[in-house]
């Protein structure tokens, strides 16, 4: 139960900054998405259990709250849990590198579903123009910000359900 409290917490808090911080700071038109990070670094700490239900979630408020279709961040965000949840069963002894692998490879899984989601609603974006000035440089300001979230997310991951020490 304390799980889902500080989960709920942390995306509220994230969300908020996100909003009125972080969606002001761009590089170019890209923008860093602080609750992808979070789900990425959150689902490849060993003990969590709740990550695909909170990424639904996250991903049905997001949807109630941006201007993008429904489904897109719920797609996006639950295809950045499974991606972490792939690399966590294989890169699982150094998990900064795949928080990394996680950052790149979700952020060009969300940017991809949003490129196509408004492709599909009419807007006319091309592929060329949305890989130079929107996806790139989300992804770099995504790097930038992953080590960061994910030292919040394995301390928050080790306060709620600290491992066995080993003696």
């Amino acid at each position: 139960m304390i799980a889902h409290i500080v989960c709920a917490i942390t995306l509220v808090v994230l969300y908020i900054l996100q909003t009125a911080v972080f969606s002001w700071t761009t590089l170019i038109s890209g923008t860093a998405d602080l609750i992808l990070l979070f789900f990425a670094a959150w689902s490849l700490q060993e003990g969590v259990h709740n990550s695909w239900l909170w990424a639904a979630i996250a991903g049905v408020f997001v949807s109630i709250i941006s201007a993008m279709p429904f489904y897109a961040p719920l797609i996006a965000y639950l295809g950045v849990v499974g991606i972490s949840k792939l690399l966590q069963r294989r890169i699982w002894r150094t998990p900064i590198i795949a928080m990394f692998i996680v950052t790149i490879l979700g952020t060009f899984f969300q940017q991809i579903v949003y490129v196509l989601t408004l492709q599909i609603s009419g807007a006319p974006i091309s592929w060329g123009q949305s890989f130079d000035a929107v996806v790139l440089p989300s992804v770099l300001l995504n790097l930038i910000f992953a080590l960061p979230i994910y030292a919040i997310a394995n301390d928050l991951a080790g306060r709620i359900s600290p491992l066995e020490v080993e003696t």
